[in-house]
């Protein structure tokens, strides 16, 4: 088969015993500029030295980096033009705390712990890394019910600091299909890639698939009885996209999962990762099965928000700035209205 590239965007075909595929094609996105403290240019420059590290280096060593990276944000709190201070400020607003600060420190303490979980599980394997992962036992007895009464579930997950490595305890316990928009780089993803594969995941890669070899994937794992987990935040604004409300604004999210759902008539089922430095307990919340999709998005994001507001810390996606635009709107409409009588 032939295929179109671009040549300023070349495009890398990955084979991995984790990709339920055995093949994702990556092509690299169009370089664009970026500020200096941006998502992008810290992924870009952080996880390929830190993948180095982690199998290169002592552990002292190779957290240094992550540490000074910490410490330096810790002091950017102080600049009046650093994001994720106002996201944290809009979440503890929103949240009714008044203790932005102590969001921010939970926030880099825990994405050190999240760094550290993976060098233990590079290092030490399964299931040194599993012991720092809790699930209560009446949730896993839950979804087991579930699935084997429906035939199958979808688990809606954010986006949290804890959501990848968390995914070990999840495919631990129950056959698991992962679907996971993938790194936007090659090398990005085969670092993605070399994880999966050393936490025995099955994972299904999405981004720039085929949509309908995708969800053919979907529905063929569901028949079979197993348990589909996708991360469901990401802000949609194509077509596609369901409209709900969270933070009293509204946002369009992704629907494919909820459709899957609705078609399979299976239910789909909220859960969030909370984080506590190196600890990580999964949260189940309870299951919606219904023939609507709008209210299926609905009820994780609803879900969502919950979590969100009680433990903010936790939620990777405070250093979005789509969401970090959406809290901003959703904080100024909180704050009380000043006006003197006419």
């Amino acid at each position: 088969m032939t295929q179109h590239q671009d040549a300023s965007r070349p495009a890398a075909v990955l084979y991995s015993p984790a990709l339920y595929l055995g093949r994702v094609t990556v092509t690299e996105p169009a370089a664009r500029p970026a500020s200096l403290l941006s998502g992008t240019r810290l992924k870009a420059l952080a996880f390929p030295a830190l993948h180095w590290l982690i199998g290169h280096t002592p552990p002292a060593i190779a957290l240094l980096p992550a540490r000074l990276i910490t410490a330096l944000l810790r002091l950017a709190y102080a600049l009046p033009g650093y994001r994720l201070r106002g996201a944290c400020e809009d979440v503890a607003r929103l949240a009714g705390s008044a203790d932005a600060r102590r969001i921010h420190r939970r926030f880099l303490t825990n994405a050190l712990g999240i760094i550290d979980n993976f060098f233990r599980l590079y290092r030490q394997g399964e299931q040194a890394a599993l012991a720092r992962i809790r699930m209560a036992p009446e949730d896993r007895e839950r979804l087991r019910q579930l699935i084997e009464t429906h035939g199958g579930a979808v688990l809606a997950v954010p986006h949290n600091v804890g959501s990848a490595f968390s995914a070990l305890r999840i495919g631990h316990n129950f056959d698991m299909l992962l679907v996971a928009k993938n790194p936007a780089t090659p090398a990005r993803t085969r670092i993605a890639l070399d994880f999966y594969e050393r936490m025995k995941l099955c994972v299904l890669m999405v981004r720039g698939g085929n949509p309908f070899e995708l969800s053919r994937a979907m529905f063929k794992v569901l028949r079979q009885g197993k348990l589909v987990a996708a991360t469901l935040d990401n802000q949609d604004r194509s077509a596609q996209r369901v409209a709900v409300r969270m933070f009293g604004q509204e946002v369009g999210l992704p629907g494919w999962a909820a459709r899957v759902s609705v078609r399979m008539r299976v239910p789909m089922i909220p859960a969030w990762f909370h984080s506590s430095g190196r600890r990580l307990t999964v949260i189940v919340g309870e299951p919606l099965l219904c023939n609507d999709v709008q209210t299926a998005v609905q009820h994780y994001a609803r879900f969502f928000e919950q979590q969100i507001l009680a433990d903010p810390a936790s939620w990777a996606y405070l250093a979005d700035k789509h969401w970090q635009a959406l809290l901003r709107r959703a904080a100024e409409a909180s704050a009380p209205s000043h006006h003197g009588p006419s």
